[in-house]
């Protein structure tokens, strides 16, 4: 497996390169340099055909872990041939005050600190999100809020080794779009988020109080639900334990059929109210905002109409996706901050 881990200079990937034992590792900028030592002095046509050079003999190894940029400021340097390179794309970011600072004390990417660093991130992450969703590649934010940087990197290491010992949202995404077809023969089919939008509350909160940081950034990709994961692995729920949540009866009577309920809460706790409902579920930590969308991606190219139900930008992707995409509201009328921003035509408000 070929992954490439993107982020911009100062982020800190040469220190999880430099820990990691289990996989070949290579600096990007170090192999341009053996390609064409006056690499950073070249014309922008040269550096490209330089990076493009790289990227096909690389394809020729099975397995590492390598560094690169998508862009410079506002230039992308990302190709062709770099996407077709890499299996999984990682992100690593950084708060941007903390990018800028490491910047002014960097002989090396001080130059950098003239452009917007908040746009730069956000293009990338975009850029390459966009890019995978287009490929079918797995592609995950490396990201610690509250802090927003990392003073070890033992977690996003251990998330690396899940990654090349299977972890994938896109392989998960295809094996419960192979049991949504072999489960349903109707040429429509119903997606549906859980908490918020099937349940008026967050059944984690309401069922043990359960509050995280984890998803702060609204990234959602594989790598916050991976994280949450492991939380609630450690948080034990019997059939004995109350479930204190409302069910919306404004979203259950548009569900006039059988719908599938895809989410990122609590695999217990959404198997008991998946159970109450009688609609198929699907959750655990491989679930994010990308699996969802991947899910309504498949679904199209197996010739099915989609109709989708969310609330925040964990459901985004998957609404815009659809044919029918409807976002639901707080029962104040407001809509989630987590989408703030975000370009919402074609999606209807419930």
């Amino acid at each position: 497996m070929r992954i490439g881990l993107y982020g911009l200079p100062g982020a800190g990937k040469t220190t999880i390169l430099n820990q990691i034992d289990f996989v070949s590792t290579f600096s990007g900028s170090k192999l341009l340099r053996e390609i064409e030592p006056s690499f950073s002095s070249q014309t922008e046509e040269k550096q490209c055909i330089v990076r493009k050079q790289l990227a096909l003999t690389l394809k020729k190894k099975d397995s590492f872990l390598m560094d690169g940029h998508y862009a410079f400021g506002d230039k992308v340097v990302f190709t062709e041939e770099d996407g077709n390179l890499y299996d999984v794309f990682l992100y690593l970011y950084i708060c941007p005050d903390i990018l800028k600072s490491r910047m002014e004390g960097s002989s090396k990417n001080c130059d950098y600190r003239m452009y917007d660093i908040v746009r730069w991130q956000q293009m990338e992450i975009e850029g390459l999100r966009t890019y995978c969703h287009c490929h079918n590649k797995d592609f995950y934010v490396l990201d610690n809020p509250p802090q927003d940087y990392f003073e070890d990197v033992a977690e996003p290491i251990a998330f690396i080794r899940e990654i090349l010992n299977g972890y994938s949202c896109v392989q998960f995404a295809k094996a419960c779009t192979d049991t949504i077809l072999a489960l349903d023969n109707n040429e429509t089919i119903i997606l549906t988020d859980g908490d918020r939008t099937l349940t008026e509350e967050d059944s984690s909160f309401a069922v043990f109080q359960y509050k995280t940081h984890i998803f702060d950034r609204n990234f959602y990709t594989g790598y916050q639900a991976w994280r949450q994961g492991k939380d609630f692995c450690t948080i034990n729920i019997s059939s004995e334990t109350a479930l204190p949540v409302h069910f919306s009866k404004t979203v259950l009577d548009k569900l006039n059929r059988c719908a599938y309920i895809l989410t990122s809460g609590h695999p217990k706790i959404w198997r008991r109210l998946a159970g109450q409902l009688e609609y198929p579920c699907f959750s655990g930590d491989r679930m994010s905002a990308d699996t969802k969308f991947f899910i309504a991606k498949f679904l199209h190219e197996a010739d099915r109409e989609v109709i989708a139900y969310g609330d925040s930008l964990n459901d985004y992707f998957m609404l815009k996706q659809a044919d029918q995409g409807y976002l639901v509201s707080r029962q104040n009328g407001s809509i989630s901050r987590s989408l703030n921003g975000r370009n919402l035509g074609g999606i209807k408000l419930v």
